[in-house]
């Protein structure tokens, strides 16, 4: 079966901490593919939050689950999960080189629904080595999602760019 990809938006940055999103999810489409672009002055994973259709950042309670698998180059592998957390973790990855993720999410704009979330991610980690990685999510509540909010826990991005993309 073929898909195509239909593109919604996009939204760019310099030197910010985070960037949103919004009015991305719609009733068109059930699935989504959002592709994320990101360099800054240290190497961190991502931080993933669901904005809702009233505008709201949900980062309170313990409505996300996640996994995620970590494949260095230099290094063994490891994993990371948690249950219950305030947002994704992981969902890509940032570095002083350079990364790029690209994360599908399943029905957010359903209100009947969890909003589901798989992601793969590489990035030029340090001179010479590579991190790739895998992650699963679910945030466990069924709201109209309309948005997201990609975030830095550790400094601020040099460049950040989200596009957003209906699947057909």
């Amino acid at each position: 079966m073929a898909t195509s990809l239909q593109f919604i938006k996009s939204a760019s940055a310099t030197s910010v901490g985070l960037l949103q999103i919004t009015n991305c999810f719609s009733a068109d489409y059930d699935v989504y593919q959002v592709v994320i672009d990101s360099d800054n002055s240290s190497n961190a994973d991502l931080y993933t939050r669901v904005i809702n259709d009233s505008g709201t950042v949900i980062s309170t309670g313990s409505k996300y689950d996640f996994a995620n698998l970590e494949m260095n180059s230099n290094t063994s592998f490891s994993d990371y999960r948690n249950t219950g957390a305030n947002q994704f973790e992981g969902i890509g990855f940032t570095s002083l080189y350079g990364s790029s993720a690209v994360a599908t999410f399943f029905n957010p704009h359903n209100s009947s629904s969890y909003t589901f979330a798989t992601s793969q991610t590489a990035s030029y980690y340090n001179s010479g080595q590579f991190r790739g990685g895998k992650s699963i999510g679910v945030y466990k509540n069924a709201d109209t999602i309309t948005g997201l909010e990609i975030r830095d826990n550790s400094t601020d991005f040099t460049y950040i760019k989200i596009s957003v993309y209906g699947v057909k």
